[in-house]
């Protein structure tokens, strides 16, 4: 006799869920297993989100210095520049900022939240 979906237990011991899941889908059915998949997702999305906003600190920082430098004395663009380039920066002191609060808290709990090796983070993020 086949067993059909609620009929078919899973073993103690054994894994839950399968390929499909994302990253809690072989996640063991141990205590600790649950919250090092939890972390490694938080690890690799704000790794994702800082490179992110890297980037795009970069790019309005250069848009504000391109208005800055083609704004041929007009006080108004001028201004326009100055905010661009200081809202960039006063962004980054955020992001910087929460990744700092982030990783205090890690270590405050004993856990790796943030990533500490960006090389394991890029080829999670492959395409297979």
């Amino acid at each position: 006799m086949q067993a059909v979906f609620a009929q078919s237990g899973t073993e103690l011991g054994g894994r839950i869920g399968g390929e499909g899941l994302g990253p809690f889908g072989n996640i063991a059915l141990d205590p600790k297993a649950g919250l090092v998949g939890v972390t490694s997702t938080v690890s690799s999305i704000v790794g994702v989100m800082t490179v992110a906003a890297g980037i795009w600190f970069i790019f309005q920082f250069l848009v504000g210095g391109f208005h800055w430098i083609t704004s041929g004395g007009d006080k108004a663009k001028l201004h326009d520049a100055r905010e661009r380039i200081t809202n960039a920066f006063v962004g980054l002191i955020i992001v910087v900022g929460g990744w700092s609060i982030l990783a205090l808290v890690g270590q405050f709990f004993g856990y790796d939240i943030l990533v500490s090796d960006p090389g394991a983070l890029i080829n999670v993020l492959k395409i297979k």
